[in-house]
């Protein structure tokens, strides 16, 4: 993303998880009564948005296909609830795509007409909001033998707005003998500040992390670990564990399957949500918007990526025995560690 989209993101509340895969209004929308010229026009506008965004224009036509047959059925005729109609249309442009990043979202608030960045004032009062959230960085914790955990909610906070309190965080936790990261609530974010939190993990040669190839544009970005960071490193070698769950999606998913693939890390929880395409919000009227994902990734390593199957652990357990399975499992690192020395 943009810095200004994830500016925008904070300041409405995107939430980028399997079962809420859009931008949502910070408090539940009141629902409203729509009628068939205004399905019509949500539809039309839709099929447009996808044709010229989304990621595969083979799904974006099958989409449109799919639609428009449904509408000419009588298949909306029915749905006279705004909230509905865009849960429907949700609906069925997943079971095309399959995608769960692509949902259609209605609120009672004016979805602006500009596609400027955020009010100086908007920003400010997002600055205040994360610092107060501590960026979603938790409190580092020093478990039994000299293990580090450390929950990381979120990657929707610009590098540079967070660096201070990462830095401030890895720095407590970079002289443990192990580490767990816990992202089993973390809905995704930035590959930016997936990759800054990343170079924590690794040395100081750049590691090419992912890459992602954005269909408007037909240019493909690539992110690498940095050679500097503030603070200090977790490094290369010692033992790191990753916690995920059914929530961990999308940029999050992106942190798990980049140390998984390159074998940094040992992950263990659930398998993840299953969002690789990333992408940004469209305004289809004032009330109904759609999340179009416009880009994918793409691993250095598998040349693939996460969509729709998600990252399978190397333990698998349930998320919520997660952390404990993964203390247990770096304390007989260490002792294994500690007996080939002796």
């Amino acid at each position: 993303m943009l810095r200004s989209t994830l500016l925008v993101t904070l300041l409405v509340s995107v939430i980028v998880q399997p079962s809420r895969a859009v931008a949502q209004p910070p408090r539940a929308s009141r629902d409203t009564t729509i009628d068939a010229a205004t399905r019509a026009q949500i539809i039309d506008t839709l099929i447009a948005k996808l044709d010229a965004g989304y990621v595969f224009p083979e799904k974006a036509t099958e989409m449109a296909r799919d639609l428009r047959a449904r509408l000419e059925r009588g298949a909306y005729s029915s749905l006279t609830s705004a909230i509905g109609f865009a849960d429907s249309l949700t609906a069925h442009l997943q079971s095309v795509s399959h995608d769960k990043h692509l949902r259609v979202t209605y609120s009672d608030r004016v979805f602006p007409a500009n596609r400027e960045g955020p009010t100086p004032e908007q920003q400010q009062q997002m600055r205040d909001r994360m610092k107060a959230e501590n960026y979603g960085i938790g409190t580092p914790e020093r478990l039994e033998g000299n293990v580090a955990y450390l929950e990381l909610r979120t990657f929707g906070i610009p590098p540079e707005m967070m660096s201070e309190a990462l830095s401030e965080a890895m720095s407590k936790v970079a002289d443990a003998d192990a580490l767990i990261i816990d992202v089993r609530r973390n809905g995704g974010g930035s590959p930016h500040t997936v990759a800054l939190v990343s170079s924590y993990l690794f040395g100081p040669d750049t590691v090419h992390l992912n890459s992602l190839y954005w269909r408007p544009a037909n240019r493909t970005d690539h992110f690498y670990t940095r050679a500097s960071v503030p603070g200090k490193r977790f490094g290369p070698t010692k033992p790191l564990y990753v916690l995920t769950s059914r929530r961990t999606f999308s940029a999050a998913e992106e942190f798990t399957y980049n140390l998984q693939t390159r074998q940094r890390a040992v992950i263990v929880g659930d398998t993840t949500g299953g969002g690789a395409h990333p992408g940004g919000g469209q305004r289809l009227n004032d009330h109904f918007g759609v999340f179009v994902p416009s880009g994918r990734a793409i691993n250095p390593i598998t040349k693939t990526n996460w969509e729709g199957t998600g990252i399978r652990p190397n333990v698998p357990v349930p998320s919520d025995s997660a952390r404990a399975a993964a203390h247990r499992l770096a304390l007989e690192a260490l002792r294994r560690t500690a007996q080939d020395r002796n």
